[in-house]
């Protein structure tokens, strides 16, 4: 007589130990996904590309400040005499080396020598030395990172949970990563790309070194000014000159960049968890503690364990299934589901039977051909 498989006390305790598993259950996980490859954002070229004619042509047309410069000089090294210079000279007597009382001519030693200087020396230039210096650092760094540019898609996903039984306290913790290996073709479209990118780069650096040449920035680094810091002042020329504009804006994008996105890191479900999947993972440590409280060294009583949960198994697998095609929007009815498992059950019997009977053939052919190779010796 065939036993009969549901067991209904075993059931009810199996039922009784998952209920008290799920009541006392508390988990938490996360998931990060981080891509790197052909689909790797090289926005930052188009920005800069697109600054660099404005940045040029401020460089070109350096803005220039007259300075009034005042320095006592020995009298043959004067180069310009002015009022000021009389009325200072005035005042300290003690620049005058001879006086002619005759001709009430006076012959100065020293003189006050006043000066108009041109200089670079202003805010909005301070302001693009800067900015120019941090565009180098900026794509110097850049170029760096694609030298060690490699195809990758990483994926890591960590799960940690504890829950009780009416008998014991139970806990877990997965961690799962996964590096996508990519294809020869994938590599090779990467490697065009970032030969073209290369191109662009090298014309930006162009640009970068004739402004590093230019008189504005050689004067400011002879002088040896301190770099400009956010915030920046929105002087009149940074506020209205089209080109200061984009400079400006260039300025932003330098400072922000990588803050908002760090390694273009995507989170593609939050690290809080996520109802769907974190259900399925709690499932599965349901299962795994199935598993684990069945071990035994007894291969019979394993499968006395196992099987005493395997109603229980059945039943949370059909449930977790059906929450999932319900949270997609996928309605189900009862009859579709008993003929899903009816026709799965019908599949796997005739797998089955289809696997014995190819065993019997081979057998039977295998024997075959062992008695007629025995005849010859009867």
């Amino acid at each position: 007589m065939k036993k009969n498989f549901v067991d209904n006390e075993l059931s009810e305790q199996a039922r009784a130990t998952t209920k008290r598993f799920r009541k006392k259950l508390a988990s938490e996980m996360s998931y990060k996904s981080t891509y790197n490859g052909d689909a790797l954002s090289f926005d930052w070229i188009d920005i800069v590309e697109d600054a660099c004619p404005r940045l040029d042509i401020i460089v070109r047309n350096a803005k220039v400040a007259l300075v009034q410069e005042a320095n006592v000089e020995l009298i043959e090294k004067a180069k310009r005499i002015t009022v000021e210079s009389v009325k200072d000279l005035a005042r300290h007597t003690n620049y005058i080396n001879k006086f002619d009382e005759a001709t009430q001519s006076v012959e100065p030693g020293k003189i006050l020598d006043i000066r108009n200087e041109e200089t670079f020396n202003i805010y909005e230039n301070r302001f693009l030395h800067t900015l120019i210096y941090l565009l180098d650092r900026f794509v110097y760094e850049r170029e760096q990172e694609i030298k060690k540019l490699e195809v990758s898609d990483n994926k890591l996903l960590e799960y940690k949970a504890k829950s009780e039984t009416p008998k014991e306290k139970v806990h877990i913790e997965v961690k799962i990563t996964s590096d996508t290996i990519p294809s020869d073709q994938v590599n090779n479209d990467l490697q065009e790309k970032l030969k073209e990118i290369q191109k662009r780069i090298k014309r930006i650096k162009e640009y970068i070194a004739s402004w590093m040449r230019s008189e504005m920035i050689k004067s400011l680094d002879k002088a040896h000014i301190p770099p400009v810091k956010s915030p920046i002042k929105k002087t009149n020329i940074l506020l209205k000159n089209p080109n200061f504009k984009v400079a400006t804006a260039l300025w932003e994008y330098l400072n922000k960049y990588g803050l908002d996105d760090i390694n273009s890191d995507k989170d593609n479900i939050d690290n809080n968890g996520n109802d769907v999947v974190q259900g399925f993972l709690d499932h599965s440590f349901l299962i795994d503690y199935y598993v684990l409280d069945s071990i035994s060294n007894s291969k019979r009583e394993q499968k006395k364990q196992l099987s005493k949960y395997a109603i229980v198994m059945l039943s949370e697998e059909i449930k977790r299934i059906v929450d999932l095609l319900l949270s997609c929007g996928i309605k189900i009815t009862e009859e579709e589901i008993m003929k899903l498992v009816a026709q799965e059950l019908k599949d796997d019997k005739s797998d089955r039977l289809v696997g014995a009977d190819d065993v019997k053939k081979k057998f039977k052919s295998a024997m075959d051909e062992y008695i007629e190779r025995t005849q010859e010796y009867l």
